[in-house]
């Protein structure tokens, strides 16, 4: 089967998980046709994505990265200074994002009205950007094949990040999509690297890329001394290539947007209360696909062929 054209989205420069799904998809030869940042600094993080691509090559320096919106869409439009593990060099001219805000809003647009089944739109931040796509084009993203999100989880009750930062954009997300296909913090949790699998991605020397995402590993280690990365994102892009990769299963889902439970993903049908709680047996809450299970040992050993 011919793979899908993706799109990322993506906070990177914070957790270093963006970074390593960025570098895993560029060494698994994955077709980007763009990538889209969210989340406070947008263009330090399109600055960061860009040096990236240049250095792997192969094409890849070619692909368009856009700073998209910072602001959440209910909150007063700010502006962020430095917000990620950053280091000199990023200002040259050459990792300029090719645009900001609205453009990469149509940027999605567009490439779902041109490639349609044969595109896959991966979010790996806050879903601002999505939600910015959704408010403009209600229908644009249902014509991808899918709309994978690494983000909420559904089978055990917590908030997850990616929601916490911009709750009302993942509101509109989960209400509308049909096509919306969710990786779970609760699964990709399972997917801590150990101290030896760490230093395997710290001092892989395959390229300049690999040096690149060695030394943002270390910025990042600094602020996260006794941490290793786990694989959210990685595992979200691989699933948006080969869904086959998790166990998953359709369920309803409905974001909480207030009180005290504000930014839970509730899995309504896992919740399994419709005769107790009457609202909860609404039809018209979105049914979305959730993973629910992955051979973590598996995943992280096709993870780490990369950086060997």
């Amino acid at each position: 089967m011919e793979k899908l054209k993706l799109i990322i989205d993506t906070d990177i420069g914070d957790e270093i998980d963006d970074a390593l799904a960025l570098y895993y998809a560029m060494r698994r030869e994955y077709d980007i046709i763009g990538i889209t940042c969210v989340y406070k600094n947008t263009e330090e993080r399109a600055r960061i994505t860009k040096r990236l691509l240049s250095l792997y090559g192969k094409g890849y320096e070619s692909v368009p990265v856009f700073a998209g919106h910072g602001t959440p869409i209910a909150e007063e439009r700010a502006e962020y200074p430095h917000t990620c593990h950053y280091h000199d060099g990023l200002n040259a001219p050459e990792y300029a994002p090719d645009g900001y805000e609205d453009a990469a809003v149509d940027f999605i647009i567009d490439a779902c009205e041109k490639y349609g089944k044969e595109l896959a739109v991966v979010a790996i931040g806050p879903f601002t950007n999505i939600a910015r796509v959704i408010e403009k084009s209600p229908t644009a993203l249902d014509k991808a094949a899918r709309v994978v999100i690494m983000g909420g989880a559904y089978y055990r009750q917590y908030t997850d990040w990616n929601v916490m930062c911009d709750v009302e954009a993942a509101d509109v997300m989960f209400s509308s999509l049909p096509n919306l296909e969710c990786v779970g913090a609760d699964v990709t949790h399972r997917l801590p690297l150990t101290r030896e699998q760490h230093e395997v991605t710290l001092n892989c020397k395959n390229d300049g890329a690999a040096a690149e995402i060695g030394e943002l590993i270390r910025l990042w280690s600094i602020v996260n001394p006794d941490r290793y990365p786990t694989l959210h994102d990685p595992l979200a892009v691989e699933y948006a290539i080969d869904p086959e990769i998790c166990e998953t299963e359709r369920a309803r889902v409905k974001v909480i947007s207030d009180g005290f439970a504000r930014g839970l993903t509730l899995n309504v049908d896992g919740y399994n209360k419709d005769y107790m709680n009457p609202v909860y047996s609404d039809n018209k809450i979105n049914e979305v696909v959730v993973a629910k299970d992955i051979d973590a040992k598996a995943f992280t050993e096709k993870f780490l062929e990369v950086f060997r």
